[in-house]
């Protein structure tokens, strides 16, 4: 039993002050590319929002390319925002109806621990 608590206690430290520059990544490829495709087909052309879509990912690379942690933060906060949003937006207008939908909800808590990581080192270095 003290094995598996000490590797779920291992997963946590991971989790919580490892780089998040990797993450943050991949999440702004993904609003860049993949959810704008994805809105416009299921719910339909929302084109402001699809724009401000590609407009946040391509933001928050250009702030982990700079490796200025207050863009960064602002970046990791813009696209929290905007992961949730489209994921009130699915759950307005059509639902979870699927499991593949619930993947919106894996964005929202993958932008969110991407946000709280970012804090975290920004009030380590002060």
């Amino acid at each position: 039993m003290n094995i598996i608590k000490d590797r779920l206690n291992n997963l946590r430290r991971v989790w919580s002050y490892s780089d998040s520059q990797p993450t943050e990544i991949l999440l702004a490829t993904i609003n860049i590319l993949l959810t704008p495709l994805a809105t416009f087909m299921e719910l339909g052309p929302l084109y402001v929002f699809q724009f401000l879509l590609i407009v946040s990912g391509l933001y928050q690379l250009w702030c982990v390319a700079n490796s200025e942690l207050s863009c960064r933060l602002r970046a990791s906060l813009i696209t929290f925002g905007m992961y949730a949003s489209t994921l009130l937006m699915y759950e307005w207008c059509i639902g979870l109806p699927t499991p593949s939908h619930w993947g919106w909800l894996v964005l929202v808590f993958a932008s969110f621990s991407s946000l709280r990581r970012i804090k975290r080192e920004q009030l380590m270095r002060q």
